[in-house]
């Protein structure tokens, strides 16, 4: 009797010490790799149409030489031509934004920055398969000083 009293409480007393153990827990959802995830990527570089201003590049810049001030803009020595190169964006409505020059002369670069943000008139948004988009926008600026 002494025997099968002590295989019964080894019995229960092993499944009490065993009993608390439970299963690891797991982690809440982790999310997906990032190699299993996918997406798509849209690039613009062939729109049906490029965003243009109504009388070309040439007219916006042209507009730009009618506004630019250069009284405070000097030259180096050696130098007759002022160049820099302006960066912006067509907005879907036609406005731009996010202007850059960059150029040489940071005198320069201002004056080009002011005067075409005082250009009046909007430009045509590219489109693509009907739906306009924002694009950038790079024009290379030369003034002759003369």
């Amino acid at each position: 009797m002494k025997r099968h009293l002590t295989l019964f409480s080894a019995i229960i007393l092993n499944g009490f010490v065993f009993g608390q153990i439970s299963a690891p827990r797991t982690s809440p959802s982790k999310p997906k790799e990032i190699d299993n995830i996918s997406t798509a990527t849209i690039c613009h570089d062939f729109p049906d149409h490029k965003a243009y201003f109504p009388n070309g590049k040439e007219g916006f810049t042209k507009k730009i030489e009618n506004v630019i001030t250069l009284e405070s803009v000097k030259l180096k020595k050696g130098e007759k031509i002022f160049k820099a190169i302006l960066n912006f964006i067509v907005e879907r409505d036609g406005t731009i934004s996010g202007i850059q020059v960059s150029g040489t002369n940071e005198k320069f670069n201002n004056a080009i920055k002011l005067a075409t943000k005082q250009i009046k008139g909007k430009w045509v948004p590219a489109k693509e398969n009907g739906n306009v988009l924002r694009s950038k926008m790079q024009i290379p600026i030369v003034i002759n000083s003369h």
